[in-house]
């Protein structure tokens, strides 16, 4: 009882001085705001991106001549490049061995060529990448068919010139409404049958993952010419599904020390083949947003400490104002615990309104951003308390000052005070 009458008091005090109330909690608001906005666009990224990765399959390997390098030292120079052009092919034997390892459920040779104009009728779309793939491609990969039909034996065994397309494609080169199965489009300068539509799933940092089309591996061998800047990018590589009954650290182990022996690599040379996994990926992204996480805390800190100091000030004026007030409460029987707990809660009641007010204008704001760009937000339960733990405690830091000064007042001269 006694707290909700110190409450119901700051309530009155503070809308006596609306005005003032609310550009003493601007700072509060405004860091409250930035780190509910911010918190809800990273946690809406992060669902995203382990959806989309979840989709690809998290507990596949890929086994390529380069590592993947993202972020800063992530540029390799022209005579690193070449030295790894120099390796030699991963083959189908190479996907079979690796396939045969207890760690490995299944394993498979693929390759892609990149930057493909498809024409149909009419229309014209560039096209990001051309995978040639296999039965067990599209199963280790976890791309669905929704409409038409998957590779089947027969498409591989005798080269099939047929295609299985993202939705992007199929929006942008097919009438609204138009059946694109059966009908044959053109993919650079070779003609295909598009047999088969994948499900959709959206895009993955800036790049659109749907805008692809999958052939059949051997198809795609037919028609690839290796040029020399080809031997990094169009180079063939394995994906790998690991069992279920090992880890991909485990899995990885034994493929290494395979592929080491199959490739002939000695004791004190590095592997001429790399590994590559999803969770690199994740490391990769969980960096930056690490950074903007750290970057977000500042921001906010700044403010709320400018908030903070604005709030000790106007505590202090309101103590002056109200001096004869506290002198009439102490004369009444109000001891300087109660004197100091008043004022005390009007700081955290003035610091807990502005954070509410953030906490609101920071989900309205994150959900503005997602609406206008392409960044995803979602506002986790737990940000708001965040967001009112850290106002709450700007408040206390910032109003024991204050509210010891006003209990520490002697009340015969508080009752003198004009």
């Amino acid at each position: 009882m006694q707290s909700l009458i110190y409450i119901k008091s700051a309530l009155r005090a503070l809308h006596t001085q609306r005005m003032r109330t609310f550009l003493t909690t601007l700072g509060i608001i405004i860091g409250v705001m930035t780190v509910i906005a911010m918190m809800s666009i990273i946690e809406g990224m992060n669902r995203y991106v382990y959806k989309v990765l979840g989709n690809i399959g998290s507990n596949t390997i890929y086994v390529q001549k380069y590592q993947w390098q993202m972020g800063p030292g992530g540029h390799k120079s022209r005579k690193e490049w070449r030295e790894i052009a120099k390796r030699k092919d991963l083959t189908k034997e190479d996907a079979e061995a690796i396939e045969e390892l207890p760690s490995v459920d299944l394993a498979t040779l693929t390759q892609s060529t990149r930057g493909a104009q498809v024409t149909y009728r009419d229309n014209k779309i560039d096209i990001q990448e051309i995978e040639g793939g296999t039965i067990k491609y599209l199963k280790i990969l976890n791309y669905a068919v929704v409409k038409g039909r998957g590779f089947v034996e027969s498409d591989i065994a005798f080269r099939r010139q047929v295609a299985i397309v993202g939705p992007y494609v199929v929006d942008n080169l097919f009438k609204k409404g138009e059946d694109p199965l059966g009908k044959n489009v053109s993919m650079g300068s070779y003609k295909f049958t598009i047999v088969g539509i994948l499900e959709e799933k959206g895009s993955f940092m800036g790049q659109n993952v749907d805008n692809k089309a999958i052939v059949p591996l051997t198809t795609l061998k037919k028609f690839v010419r290796r040029r020399s800047r080809y031997r990094v990018w169009g180079a063939p590589s394995i994906v790998a599904q690991v069992h279920p009954d090992y880890t991909v650290n485990e899995s990885q182990q034994d493929i290494e020390e395979l592929l080491r022996a199959r490739r002939g690599c000695k004791f004190n040379e590095e592997n001429d083949f790399a590994l590559n996994t999803q969770q690199m990926i994740l490391d990769a992204y969980n960096k930056i947003t690490r950074g903007i996480f750290i970057a977000m805390i500042g921001i906010a800190s700044l403010s709320l400490l400018v908030g903070g100091i604005g709030i000790m000030n106007i505590m202090l004026i309101s103590v002056i104002e109200r001096t004869k007030e506290i002198g009439i409460r102490m004369a009444v029987g109000a001891k300087r615990k109660d004197i100091m707990f008043q004022f005390l809660t009007e700081a955290i009641v003035l610091t807990v309104t502005g954070g509410i007010i953030g906490i609101l204008l920071g989900f309205g704001l994150s959900k503005l951003i997602s609406i206008l760009t392409p960044l995803p937000a979602s506002t986790p339960f737990w940000s708001i308390l965040v967001g009112i733990g850290f106002s709450a405690s700007v408040g206390v830091f910032f109003g024991i000052y204050p509210a010891r000064k006003a209990s520490k007042l002697n009340p015969i001269e508080a009752l003198r005070r004009e």
